[in-house]
């Protein structure tokens, strides 16, 4: 019954930080275009300093709100181009997949993996070495260097799904921390999904 009890508030949190980090693409319609590296380099700080600073939390109250207002500010620009290139419809049916991918490997982690919390550290690790490769993707341009990030991510954050659901599974998580990384779960599976489309149809 308590388990219950906190699965709802879990997926209570990951509705909330859904709202929050809508009002922040509501107002990113506003953000000016030279203000958007601006908050991008803000969030990605943040981010940096919740993997290295030992006792922040990203999922904590306050963070945790100006992590998914930002977010969506940032992400309005991305959203917004992906509809103007390919259409309303295009987008939402990658959002529907990105819901469906989400769903199905999260059905995986929590009913058919018994114990995977030791993934963690792995997980991590792998990360870190996707963030220090898109910084460096920013200074050398290879050939398919982007496909490879957004692909190499779009794994990673299945496997974190696949993770969190078995945490939830197995009892080792807080409702407010797990609701918020579900949200960003399924956030960066929809936005690596857009950018998948849009390098594959970039040469039609």
């Amino acid at each position: 019954m308590g388990n219950s009890k906190n699965l709802r508030l879990v997926w209570l949190y990951f509705a909330y930080y859904w709202i929050i980090f809508g009002i922040g693409a509501y107002f990113g319609q506003y953000l000016p275009e030279a203000w958007r590296p601006t908050a991008s380099m803000v969030l990605f700080g943040i981010m940096m300093v919740s993997l290295f600073v030992r006792g922040f939390n990203r999922s904590g109250p306050v963070i945790s709100h100006i992590y998914a207002i930002l977010i969506g500010l940032v992400s309005y620009g991305l959203f917004e181009s992906f509809i103007r290139d390919f259409g309303p419809s295009v987008f939402y049916r990658i959002v529907l997949l990105g819901i469906l991918v989400f769903i199905f490997f999260g059905i995986i982690g929590y009913f058919f993996l018994r114990d995977i919390t030791h993934w963690g550290k792995y997980l991590f690790i792998a990360l870190l070495i996707l963030i220090f490769t898109s910084l460096m993707s920013f200074f050398i341009d290879l050939p398919y260097l982007h496909l490879g990030i957004t692909v190499v991510g779009l794994v990673l954050y299945i496997l974190f799904t696949m993770y969190d659901f078995n945490r939830m599974k197995n009892k080792r998580f807080s409702e407010r921390e797990m609701g918020f990384n579900l949200f960003i779960n399924l956030l960066i599976i929809i936005k690596r999904l857009l950018r998948l489309y849009r390098y594959m149809n970039k040469n039609r």
